[in-house]
Formats: C-alpha cells, sequence, structure tokens
C-alpha cells in the first residue's frame, strides 16, 4: 500500500488531477497549504537561505494544493503517477509542483473491498 502526495501550485490544473483520481476509481483528499517560502515572505521575515526563492514565490498565488490518495496496488499506483505526469510535466516544467510517494506500513479505516480487482 502507497500514500501519494502531491503538492500542486498551479491550482488551475486541480480539476483535471482530480478526474485522473476519479476515473481510476481512486479516493484522493484535497487540502489547502502553503509553502514555508511564501510564509516568510508574507511575515516579511528576512532569512538568507530563503532570499534567492523570493522572485520564485512573489505574486504566485498565495497557496497551494495538496492532494493525498492512499493506493493499494503498485499498478494502479504507477498508472496514476505517468497520467499526472503527462498532465503537469512536472519533470519538464518547473514550479507546477511535486508528487512523492511513501509506503504505507499500517492503515485504519481504510474501507477497500477484496472482492473487487483494482
Amino acid at each position: 500500500m502507497y500514500a501519494l502526495f502531491l503538492i500542486l501550485n498551479d491550482i488551475d490544473k486541480l480539476d483535471k488531477i482530480q478526474e485522473i483520481f476519479y476515473e481510476n476509481r481512486c479516493g484522493a483528499t484535497s487540502v489547502d497549504s502553503q509553502g514555508l517560502g511564501k510564509i516568510l515572505l508574507e511575515h516579511h521575515i528576512d532569512v538568507s537561505v530563503f532570499a534567492g526563492i523570493r522572485k520564485l514565490v512573489e505574486g504566485n498565488t498565495p497557496y497551494n494544493k495538496t492532494i493525498m490518495s492512499v493506493i493499494q496496488k503498485e499498478e494502479k499506483l504507477r498508472k496514476i503517477i505517468d497520467l499526472i505526469n503527462e498532465e503537469l510535466e512536472l519533470d519538464s516544467k518547473k514550479g507546477i509542483g511535486f508528487l512523492f510517494v511513501l509506503p504505507v506500513i499500517e492503515c485504519h479505516g481504510y474501507i477497500h473491498d477484496k472482492g473487487k480487482k483494482e
């Protein structure tokens, strides 16, 4: 079982990303989120490490969306990652967002129909 996290900076793409999960019968949760760099800029905290990213985040949307999904099968995970990469071009277009996957060791409250094939 895997936990997929997508930090989506280009929130105009949110509907399309949600369609990818829905069309592949995969649940997902979206929450508003905000990166540390943007928070520091909004509070006028001058940290030298973040001075270089000021130009990258100023003028952008003040928040992003974090999309989380628990996916049971690796095949489905790979398919969803491929579709997200196809839509967002994460490896070639910088700043749109980033995606990472973590193993799920234990999960409670996750409803899975064992009779269905994913």
